[in-house]
This record gives structure tokens, C-alpha cells and sequence, in this order.
């Protein structure tokens, strides 16, 4: 469990060629269509089949996911407003950058809300939702064993998505929700470094083991710690992506 590499990379590095990238198409059209192409979309971008900067052609999008130009169009409104995207007047939409400052920003308003989830998560959820938490933590040690990269991020996606929905708390979950698919696309940045996943599995171990224990102290405290773990991992993956894309540009 050393480091998980970005599909661009890999394809980049040869290791990956077209057939490789995951089929985005819609299997399911009849069941919450605009949902499962806005789920499609946002993934392909976290996990970097979308690099920040690539252009978001309508017509290739609408053959990938082989829904329609108006679905396509409401859901890339969507990832606008959650800055995973840009859109600009001659260029239109292109998949976003974050900077070291907009991602310093973010965890450190992760940090405030995550303690806050913790604790309320466990003075309000019902046992169920423990059990699911374990769950979800449990697929996140099965993924990393397998370097899945696809299964790490879901699995952490739905640990969080547990914890916000147990916390109980509808404006809570409001503003952490409009922080999560930036926070997602910076947990995929970070769990590129070498040698992260390996720590990440035994935050999510001593975060989920304390709030079973219902330790809201130790549990808020492995909450601060894996945050401020991921930051500095996140934050030295941009720094050496922009520190390199402007050597490229130099070149």
C-alpha cells in the first residue's frame, strides 16, 4: 500500500490506453437519470480521467454517457456550483484547479464541520448507521489491500455520507455537502502520495473504532488528526503538479 496513481498519469505513463477508462454510459435511464449521469461525471473527474483543465466537449460527453445535451447541460450546471468546474464565456466548461490556498481553505473548514459530525453523529445516530460506518471503514482496508482506487474513494465517500446522515443535523449536512466533492477530489490528490494510503487506513481505523466506543473526545481527536494528515499530503501533490506544469510550460 504505497501510492495509488491517477489514471492520467498511468495513461501518460503508457500503462493505461483509451479502452481503459471506465464506460460512463447510463445503464439505468429510467431510475433518477439526471442523478446517475451527475455520479458518472463527478467521478470520472475525482478520480482524474479528468484532469483539472481539460475542456468538457457536450457532444463527447453526450456519446460517452449516451444521455441527451440537456441532461448533459443540468448536471455540468450542477458541477459548476459545486467548483469542480469552471465555465468560461470562449473556452466553456473545463474541469477546475485547486490551488494550495483554495485547498488549505477547505480543510480547514473540513476540520471545523468533521469534529462537529463526529460528536453529533455519536450522540444522535441509531445503532444501524454504527454498523454501516463499520462497514464502509472495513471496504476502505479491503480496497486499499487491492490498490482499488475507484472502490477507496467510494468507500470513503460513503464513510463520510454515513456520518453527515447520521449526524442528524439537515443544515450541517447542507454546508458539508457543498464542501464534499472538492474535499473528494483532494482525498484521490492525497492518496496519491507514496506511502499516504497506508496511514489513511489506520486513521479511518482509530476514527471509526473510537466513535464505535462512543469516545467523543478520542473521536473528535482522530477526526482533527486525519484531517490535518490529509492536508499536508494534498497540499504537497498540487505543489509538485503545479511546480511541474510550469516547467512543462517552460519547456
Amino acid at each position: 500500500m504505497d501510492k495509488v496513481s491517477g489514471p492520467a498519469d498511468r495513461l501518460r505513463a503508457g500503462e493505461l490506453g483509451a479502452s481503459d477508462m471506465p464506460d460512463l454510459r447510463i445503464v439505468q435511464p429510467r431510475a433518477l437519470l439526471r442523478e446517475q449521469v451527475l455520479d458518472k461525471l463527478r467521478m470520472a473527474i475525482i478520480e482524474g480521467w479528468y484532469p483539472p483543465g481539460t475542456r468538457l466537449i457536450e457532444r463527447e460527453l453526450c456519446e460517452a454517457l449516451g444521455v441527451s445535451r440537456t441532461s448533459v447541460r443540468e448536471v455540468l450546471r450542477q458541477l459548476e456550483s459545486e467548483q469542480l468546474i469552471t465555465v468560461e464565456s470562449r473556452r466553456g466548461p473545463m474541469v477546475a484547479f485547486i490551488t494550495v490556498a483554495e485547498a488549505e481553505a477547505i480543510y480547514e473548514t473540513r476540520a471545523i464541520f468533521e469534529t462537529a459530525v463526529v460528536r453529533a453523529f455519536i450522540e444522535r445516530a441509531p445503532q444501524t448507521e454504527f454498523e454501516k460506518l463499520m462497514v464502509a471503514a472495513r471496504e476502505f482496508g479491503e480496497a486499499a489491500q487491492l490498490e482499488n482506487r475507484h472502490q477507496l474513494l467510494s468507500s470513503m465517500s460513503l464513510f463520510y455520507e454515513i456520518l453527515l446522515r447520521g449526524a442528524g443535523n439537515p443544515v450541517l449536512q447542507s454546508v458539508v455537502r457543498q464542501l464534499m466533492a472538492r474535499v473528494a477530489f483532494l482525498r484521490s490528490k492525497s492518496l496519491s502520495e507514496p506511502g499516504r494510503l497506508t496511514f489513511s487506513v489506520a486513521e479511518i481505523q482509530e476514527l471509526s473504532d473510537a466513535i464505535m466506543a462512543r469516545d467523543t473526545q478520542r473521536a473528535e481527536k482522530a477526526a482533527a488528526n486525519h484531517v490535518a494528515m490529509a492536508r499536508e499530503a494534498a497540499v504537497r501533490q498540487i505543489s509538485l503538479e503545479s511546480t511541474g506544469e510550469r516547467l512543462r510550460g517552460a519547456s
